[in-house]
């Protein structure tokens, strides 16, 4: 298998390493911001403690809690809850949010950028692989010249988009969920606010 792999990349020459590269790189980024762009599953347990510190007038619980998960979310928690009596709470929380929901796009950027780079190593290898093609018109290896052009253009192509194309899917799927973790931290932290007096 790895003599076959080594033949498919020797196939691709020269774009065939980067492209391996490039396919190696997404999927650390894809396992990265799995492991470590954070998530919201902290959230409901909050959630329910700033409902019964609403209705108690203490929000001891919700501090304690927000100090044991030692997370982001929590760190936010316990920054609000120990500054809810700032008269500039709203604005200090509002650049902290946007941070935490920035921090939380964690691989995201490299995912771009092989989603970018990949299919364009792939086009390069098309053309490539077409002046292979033109170079060898007219010479004694021409059948064979030409099958090896094809070959290249039409594998170098293949393997770009093999790479971008899921890449495309799952950096799709992380904005979604980042626009809803995003979603409900804000509605969390304006109720927060809303009800910082009875903290």
């Amino acid at each position: 298998m790895i003599e076959t792999i080594r033949q498919f990349l020797d196939t691709c020459y020269p774009f065939g390493y980067p492209l391996l590269f490039c396919s190696l790189m997404m999927v650390t980024a894809v396992l990265y911001h799995l492991l470590f762009a954070g998530g919201t599953r902290h959230l409901p347990r909050m959630r329910a403690l700033l409902d019964l510190a609403k209705q108690r007038g203490s929000g001891q619980g919700l501090l304690e809690y927000a100090l044991t998960t030692k997370s982001a979310l929590g760190r936010e928690v316990v920054f609000a809850v120990e500054h809810r009596h700032e008269p500039e709470l709203e604005r200090m929380m509002e650049a902290r949010l946007m941070l935490l929901v920035d921090s939380q796009r964690a691989g995201m950027s490299t995912i771009g950028v092989i989603n970018n780079i990949a299919p364009m190593l792939g086009i390069l290898g098309t053309a490539w692989g077409l002046v292979d093609i033109f170079g060898v018109f007219g010479t004694q290896a021409a059948e064979l010249g030409i099958a090896q052009g094809i070959s290249k253009a039409l594998y170098t192509t293949i393997f770009g988009l093999a790479i971008a194309v899921p890449g495309v899917i799952c950096l799709s799927w992380f904005e979604r969920a980042l626009e809803r973790r995003a979603a409900r931290i804000n509605e969390f932290f304006t109720d927060l606010l809303a009800h910082r007096d009875r903290l």
